[in-house]
């Protein structure tokens, strides 16, 4: 028998097995090695701080989570004790660093703070992207370039994508949300998981899409689909 009527008929007897399989509920494209995919990713952006210029207590919150400020706008106020030889307190403002919006408030009002505290994380909205762990067993077959479907579930919409980096540094403000001083986070947690951090580019439009929403995420490592 020939070389290629055996290859052939090894084809064509695989063929039931990709079918059961299908109809089992596994996908044949997954157990061939065309895509990888994972559940542990999630939205992120440059992401600044509005600090506190002094020590004090927060007395006036001007801004909520989803306002657009611009730079140098005025997010909080505070009241500190007043300076020798006067009866007034110093109001020091806490100012927007740059345009974009407020994702996340790290005080209350009547909280004390100190110098250089967080008061309100900021960020562009319209240049975020997804940081995704993939498993240490399916890194090798993920390269810059590949096309990627990036799915938000609290939008239960899928966006088109592509891996822009692989192993991003995650100690630059790539943090979910939150303190963006503190980025550790992600990172620690793809280490526990023995996960290797990759970053998607995606476009969303004008979806309302934030920092530190949750997605899954499917990398399609061959060509094809």
């Amino acid at each position: 028998m020939s070389r290629k009527r055996i290859a052939l008929y090894s084809g064509l007897g695989i063929l039931p097995l990709i079918a059961a399989l299908w109809i089992a509920g596994f996908d044949p494209n997954y157990l061939l090695g065309n895509y990888v995919t994972t559940s542990n990713a999630f939205i992120t952006g440059n992401l600044i701080e509005a600090s506190a210029p002094a020590n004090g207590e927060v007395t006036r919150i001007l801004s909520n989570v989803g306002d657009p400020v611009h730079s140098g706008q005025i997010v909080a106020y505070l009241a500190t004790l007043p300076q020798p030889g006067s009866q007034l307190p110093v109001i020091p403002q806490v100012r927007a660093p740059a345009a974009g919006t407020i994702v996340h408030l790290s005080v209350l009002v009547g909280q004390r703070v100190t110098v250089g505290d967080p008061v309100a994380t900021i960020a562009d909205l319209r240049g975020l992207w997804v940081v995704a762990g993939i498993d240490e067993g399916s890194f090798h077959a993920v390269q810059v370039g590949q096309r990627a479907d990036v799915y938000i579930p609290a939008l239960n919409q899928t966006f088109s994508g592509k891996v822009s980096q692989l192993m991003p540094d995650l100690l630059a403000g790539t943090q979910r949300t939150g303190n963006a001083t503190t980025s550790t986070t992600g990172a620690s947690t793809f280490r526990e998981n023995n996960e290797v951090p990759v970053r998607i580019d995606f476009d969303y439009g004008d979806a309302l899409v934030y920092p530190g929403m949750s997605a899954n995420v499917t990398i399609y490592v061959r060509t094809g689909r």
